[in-house]
């Protein structure tokens, strides 16, 4: 399991190197986020496939309905035993039963090995999952940020922090990848940290 960082080494970095964002941790702080267990890893991913282009009543809907064929934690080799038939009369569509099919044979037959997650970077860990079909770079991003309480992560595609960081900054546009990369950088190595500080804001709204 991966370790929960000591986000107050990152609020006073933030206070001291970031004054924009110093009334935010003021406000907000501490950041209750806590590493997730490894034994969550597949159902958190799982849940990322499913969810997809759905309203989250209607994703977690069909999340329940899965732990109810599944057994709660899901492992990956219960989703392989459920015959296609059944997934399809909850509720899920071909394509998305076909990834999560996937998913859950690249853990069984070891192609992804999450036991390592915690001895990889960011990079080798995106690296690994975009190889899964279903699994696009804001859950991705969201994974290591959440479950994972990586600290340096920059979700450049979520679309609530891309707005909350032009409000704060009085930005003409919604910044693009690059535009963020580079406004971000003195955040390092607690850019994860601010990203949470920028959320609980657009939450207070």
């Amino acid at each position: 399991m991966c370790q929960t960082p000591d986000w107050s080494a990152g609020d006073l970095y933030l206070r001291e190197n970031v004054p924009e964002l110093a009334p935010l941790v003021e406000k907000y702080s501490p950041c209750p986020l806590r590493a997730k267990p490894q034994s969550d890893y597949f159902t958190i991913l799982l849940t990322g496939i499913v969810s997809q282009q759905l309203p989250p009543d209607v994703s977690q809907s069909l999340m329940q309905k899965l732990e109810q064929l599944a057994g709660k934690p899901i492992m990956p080799q219960a989703i392989l035993d459920i015959p296609e038939e059944k997934l399809l009369a909850i509720g899920l569509v071909k394509q998305k039963i076909d990834y999560l099919t996937a998913f859950a044979n690249a853990i069984t037959s070891g192609r992804i090995v999450m036991e390592n997650f915690v001895n990889m970077t960011d990079s080798q860990i995106t690296k690994q999952l975009l190889q899964v079909r279903g699994l696009g770079q804001w859950t991705i991003e969201m994974f290591l940020l959440l479950a994972l309480c990586r600290t340096d992560v920059v979700p450049t595609a979520d679309f609530i922090f891309k707005k909350e960081l032009q409000q704060l900054l009085g930005l003409a546009a919604v910044p693009k990848r690059g535009q963020i990369n580079q406004i971000t950088e003195p955040w390092r190595p607690w850019r994860s940290l601010a990203v949470w500080y920028l959320w609980q804001h657009a939450n207070n709204k």
